[in-house]
This record gives C-alpha cells, sequence and structure tokens, in this order.
C-alpha cells in the first residue's frame, strides 16, 4: 500500500466521513489500486455497516480479490486496524487494543477431512490415513485410528448424530475369527442417522476434527511455495477477520446475541457438527468464524500478551505451553463464541512427536491463513 494512504491504516476509530471514505474507494478501485481501494471501503463500511451502497460495492471488490487454490477458496481481508480485546470479556481478553495489520487471505470454511487428505497425499476418507505406513510405528497407526474414530462420527456430509464409531464406517466389515463369516458395521452396531440415507458418503461439507496443531502447520508447509505461503492465522489475524470488517461488536454479524440462524453453538447434547456452510457468512464472506469448531491459531497462549502486544501485525509470544484456540464450537455457550474469547490447548501429534495430544475431541479444526511472500530475484 502506498505511503500516502498510510491514514488508512492508523486507527481502528472513526476516520473522515463514510461518504468521504466510499467517494475514494471508488477513484482507487477506477485508477486500479485495488488492495488501497478495498482498504477504503472496509473503513467506509466500519463506520457505515446499513449503508447498501457502501456494502454492495466493498462485497462486489472484496469477492474479485478471493482467490481459489488447492481446492479452497481464500477470502481477502484487506490491511488496515482493528480494536482487539473486549472491556466486558475475560480477564486475558484486557486490553482492548488497536493492531494494525496487513492484507493477507483467510480460508472461507475451516478446512474438511476430504481436503486435509487430499493436501497431504493421503487416501481418503474414511481411510483418511498416510499412504504408505509401513515405516511408521505402531504409536502413530494406532494414533491414526483414534483420531479417526472421532472423525468418522463427525465429519460424514450427511450424518446427523454421532454414535458407536463402527456404525459410521460405511464400507467396514468384521470378521468372526472362529467361523471366518464377514459381518457389515450396520448388521452389528445399526445404522448411523443420515439426513438422505442415498446420499453417497462424502467429507466435504463439514470440517475436519481432532486435529493437533501440529498436524494442521505439517499441511500448510506441503503446501507453501516460493511465493504463496499457507500457516495457520496469528491471534490478530484470526480476530481481524472474524469480525467481518464491524468495529467493537461482540460476534461477527454484531451485538445480538447467537441464536440456531447465526451460529452453530450450544447443541452439546445433539452431537453433532452443522455443514460448514449452512448459515450466512460474515461480512469478509467467512463462514463458521464462531461456533462450528474451535480453530487453531498460530500463536502461544500468554494470557497477559494484550498488555505488552506489538501494535503491528503482533505474531504472538516467543513461546509457551499451548497454543491459542478461537471461535468456541457446537458443544459451547454463548460466551465462548465470541470473537474475542480467548482459549487454549496443549497440542501433540504422533506423527511429529510422538506424543499424544489433548485435540482427541470432536470440536478442534482449523482454517488456513494464506499470505504472498516478496520474491528476491
Amino acid at each position: 500500500m502506498g505511503s500516502s494512504y498510510d491514514w488508512l491504516r492508523a486507527d481502528a476509530e472513526a476516520i473522515g466521513s463514510p461518504q468521504n471514505l466510499f467517494r475514494l474507494a471508488r477513484e482507487l478501485e477506477t485508477r486500479g489500486d485495488l488492495a488501497t481501494a478495498a482498504t477504503a471501503y472496509d473503513r467506509a463500511y466500519a463506520l457505515d455497516a446499513a449503508n447498501p451502497e457502501v456494502t454492495a460495492a466493498r462485497r462486489d471488490l472484496l469477492d474479485r480479490l478471493a482467490v481459489s487454490e488447492h481446492g479452497i477458496k481464500f477470502r481477502y481481508i484487506p490491511a488496515g486496524a482493528i480494536r482487539m480485546g473486549s472491556d466486558a470479556g475475560d480477564p486475558d481478553e484486557h486490553p482492548v487494543h488497536t493492531v494494525l495489520l496487513d492484507d493477507y487471505w483467510m480460508s472461507e470454511t475451516p478446512v474438511s477431512w476430504s481436503a486435509f487428505c487430499d493436501l497431504m497425499g493421503w487416501t481418503p476418507p474414511p481411510a483418511g490415513s498416510p499412504r504408505d505406513m509401513s515405516g511408521m510405528s505402531e504409536d502413530f497407526h494406532w494414533n491414526i485410528r483414534e483420531e479417526n474414530k472421532i472423525r468418522l462420527q463427525y465429519c460424514e456430509d450427511a450424518t446427523t448424530h454421532a454414535g458407536d464409531w463402527h456404525a459410521h464406517a460405511p464400507r467396514h466389515n468384521w470378521q468372526n475369527m472362529g467361523t471366518g463369516e464377514l459381518t457389515d458395521s450396520w448388521t452389528l452396531f445399526g445404522k448411523p442417522p443420515r439426513e438422505d440415507p442415498r446420499r453417497p458418503w462424502r467429507y466435504d461439507r463439514k470440517p475436519m476434527v481432532g486435529v493437533s496443531w501440529q498436524d494442521a502447520e505439517e499441511m500448510c508447509r506441503r503446501m507453501t511455495s516460493v511465493r504463496t505461503q499457507y500457516r495457520l492465522p496469528t491471534e490478530a489475524e484470526w480476530e481481524r477477520a472474524a469480525r467481518g470488517g464491524l468495529i467493537g461488536r461482540r460476534y461477527p454479524w454484531g451485538d445480538e446475541p447467537p441464536t440456531r440462524e447465526r451460529c452453530d453453538y450450544d447443541r452439546f447434547d445433539e452431537f453433532s457438527v452443522l455443514p460448514m456452510r449452512h448459515l450466512p457468512p460474515n461480512g469478509y464472506g467467512l463462514y463458521a468464524m464462531a461456533g462450528c469448531v474451535w480453530e487453531w491459531a498460530s500463536d502461544w497462549y500468554d494470557a497477559q500478551y494484550y498488555q505488552v502486544s506489538p501494535g503491528k501485525n503482533p505474531p504472538g509470544p516467543d513461546s509457551g505451553a499451548e497454543k491459542v484456540l478461537r471461535g468456541g464450537s457446537w458443544a459451547d455457550c454463548p460466551e465462548a463464541v465470541t470473537v474475542s474469547f480467548r482459549m487454549s490447548r496443549r497440542s501433540s501429534s504422533m506423527a511429529s512427536d510422538g506424543k499424544w495430544g489433548q485435540h482427541y475431541c470432536p470440536n478442534i479444526g482449523f482454517r488456513l491463513c494464506r499470505k504472498m511472500l516478496d520474491v528476491v530475484k
């Protein structure tokens, strides 16, 4: 972004009038400076989100700047400032502070089990494992099986309720060691409830769950090239994306409390996760930023980090014991699905360090951040 327009990123509070910002954005767009135009539109929207002309122009440009790569759609987040944290939240959400961020892209949804296996070069679900496991330890084999027991129940597109994991393996047969006879899972354990039993078994519409921070980072590493970096978002990038361009609001859609029409939350007794695009997206076109699954951030967790956080592109603490999780999940209460709520968990991967992790649960997933790298010739 040109230095002439650095003032657009200088503060998350009101700068100029929405109409002046809108006219500037139009001019910049006409001149072909789309990144700066997107920032100007974003500022105008933050100040006057109810203006249909501003909203439509901003949406159209952000749609133009979206990118589809590796079978995933990435939504553009303009460079700009946010007021991060909450005065009304838990102590680790204090103090509210201004953060400046460069532009980036976020995946439109969390990553599905099918996408993860494809990008890792694994066999597709419901097997969901490395194609060659001959040289891997029995602990690694056991780890994959335990993670996939969870995914079989929660990641299939049409399954409406988790049950015994065996019943969610559509082609799994069991052999009677005495007689040699084969019996399928459904005969033994019953058929899992599905929206339409005739629908083919697929794992694209729901988020991958039970995924470790390390395995998510490994997928990002494999995708990254000389020009394009894929990684987990920083905590600040996640929060800016979750806010959807709004300032000081509690949820991605505003301050109205969560409902079943806005957010996949408070359904612990239902043992299921809704498809990622089942509910409306936020102002950046991102789905399931509140509820659905907790999402890993790249940062180590530190309850006091906001007191010392850098004002620009904060990377998070240098070290720590747990990694940050954001967004709440289908099993959580309204207080956990705000844009500012912070949670953390230890994560270990049998594949990377031979240890069990705390990610063995059906409400932890991740989404991707995409950044363009400066290439020195």
